[in-house]
């Protein structure tokens, strides 16, 4: 027989969760961040490669300018040794240009361009010192040739990670290092560029995080903001739909119960009437179906309203008792409610406080064994009332206890005696009031599930003058475990 609240709980958390499911995991995350980083560093890598077109081409023309100058005036030519160098250079940039303009940028990229400006460096320091170039002397080309070793550590910020710091800052190092061994660089000259180096190389991998910890909060912050989105959109549809259904239900529900009722006045047939009780039950089950359920998006919404005013703790308990009694009956359970009688009386709405012992009873009632007890009492606490259920029951498990006010949460899957509203309405209804519902609770020996209640006061009746007031409390929605 298919079980119609069962099924409708069952198909509301699952499109809770595959919605939720869709979202990116942390691993999505990842990803998304690095193709970030990636495409981040493509463009600085550009960027980096005009400024490499930039220095190459100054030096061509610095270089082609020295040669046409040397036809009219006594200033040497380059050497070609020089001439050498710049072409070598300027064809490489000038390709690495074409490559990324043409957006073909590959994750190795990020280690052969480095690479090959390591060493067209020392290749073009070694060529410039060839044939006597009046530049290549102490200090002029070894001091541009450490300059360049420290920009080049510092290029590895451009490329957005930590290992291509590392190799371009190693790379330059590793050729002052060999400019030193084939005594192109004097030691000291050397040691101080190699420091330089060093600084250049921290302060990209300071550059890098920094870059790196930017990025990763911004695609943190966006794909949180989407998930918000989403999970918030599926939450607003869920809860339409349930004030439609609960709605359209409602009316013919009531026409059934109310004829019902009328022919039960009317039948003398035993076997009728029981058929007849029957359905009536059938409804009166349904229609609290969907009280809980507009309950309970009304105080996800915050819209819960509370008439507060003068009650008899005493009465309360003695009320719900009395309510509940003939449910616990049919289990051979008893009811008892234990109260003093010099409690002070609470600020509260009755019917609202009745459908929370409702609600706990029936719970109790629900899961204690036949032949239990259950107890409802009331105890004066610190400016309230502190009211409590307690049953004798199999108990709840710890691991259970955080999970018992989510909405359409039960210990039993299956279970026909709802749809796991009851807790979360409870919830609700005393966070409402300014409380709210503990749970104490050992296997084997039962639970109890306790919430206070304000004290009625002289500030409260000034507060209320005799008028029905409203509470409004935004209460905070769990949904249900997955």
């Amino acid at each position: 027989m298919l079980d119609s609240r069962g099924a409708l709980a069952a198909e509301i958390a699952e499109s809770v969760k595959l919605a939720l499911h869709a979202k990116q995991s942390a691993e999505q995350l990842n990803v998304t961040v690095e193709k970030s980083l990636r495409e981040e560093a493509r463009r600085s890598e550009l960027k980096l490669a005009y400024l490499r077109v930039s220095a190459t081409g100054a030096f061509s023309i610095f270089l082609l300018g020295r040669l046409f100058l040397s036809k009219v005036s006594t200033i040497p030519p380059p050497t070609i040794g020089s001439l050498g160098a710049a072409l070598a250079w300027t064809t490489f940039s000038g390709v690495a240009l074409l490559l990324l303009r043409k957006d073909w940028y590959k994750p190795w990229l990020r280690r052969a361009f480095p690479i090959t400006d390591g060493a067209l460096l020392v290749a073009a320091f070694g060529l410039t010192r060839m044939g006597g170039d009046p530049f290549a002397p102490f200090p002029g080309l070894a001091t541009t040739f450490a300059v360049l070793c420290v920009v080049l550590a510092f290029t590895g910020a451009f490329r957005l990670t930590r290992s291509a710091v590392e190799l371009t800052t190693g790379l330059a190092m590793l050729a002052l290092l060999l400019t030193m061994a084939v005594g192109w660089l004097s030691p000291l000259a050397t040691g101080g560029a190699v420091v330089a180096v060093l600084l250049s190389g921290a302060l990209a991998l300071s550059v890098t995080d920094m870059i790196r910890r930017v990025v990763m909060n911004e695609v943190g912050r966006v794909t949180l903001d989407q998930m918000y989105g989403e999970a918030q959109r599926v939450i607003d549809a869920r809860e339409e739909i349930l004030r439609i259904v609960a709605h359209d239900l409602r009316n013919p529900l009531n026409t059934i119960s109310m004829a019902t009722s009328l022919l039960l006045e009317e039948s003398a047939d035993a076997t009728r009437t029981s058929q007849l009780r029957i359905i009536r039950r059938a409804g009166e089950r349904a229609n609290r179906l969907i009280q809980d359920l507009l309950s309970v998006t009304t105080i996800e919404a915050g819209r819960l309203s509370v008439a507060p005013r003068k009650v008899s703790i005493s009465e309360l308990l003695h009320e719900s008792a009395e309510m509940l009694q003939p449910i616990a009956r049919e289990k051979s359970i008893t009811i008892s409610v234990i109260a003093a009688d010099d409690l002070p009386s609470v600020r509260a709405d009755p019917s609202r406080v009745l459908q929370v012992f409702s609600n706990l009873v029936g719970n109790a009632i629900k899961f204690t064994p036949a032949g239990g007890s259950i107890t409802l009492s009331a105890e004066r606490g610190d400016g309230n009332v502190k009211c409590s259920v307690r049953d004798n029951g199999p108990g709840i498990p710890a691991a259970q206890i955080p999970r018992l006010f989510g909405k359409f949460w039960q210990a039993k899957r299956g279970d026909s005696g709802g749809v796991g509203l009851g807790l979360a309405i409870a919830r609700g209804i005393v966070e409402a009031h300014g409380g709210t519902v503990t749970v104490e609770s050992e296997v084997g020996k039962g639970s109890v599930f306790s919430f206070p209640l304000p004290v009625w006061n002289g500030e409260s009746a000034r507060n209320d003058s005799g008028q029905w007031s409203t509470l409004t409390r935004e209460i905070p929605s769990q949904s249900a475990p997955a």
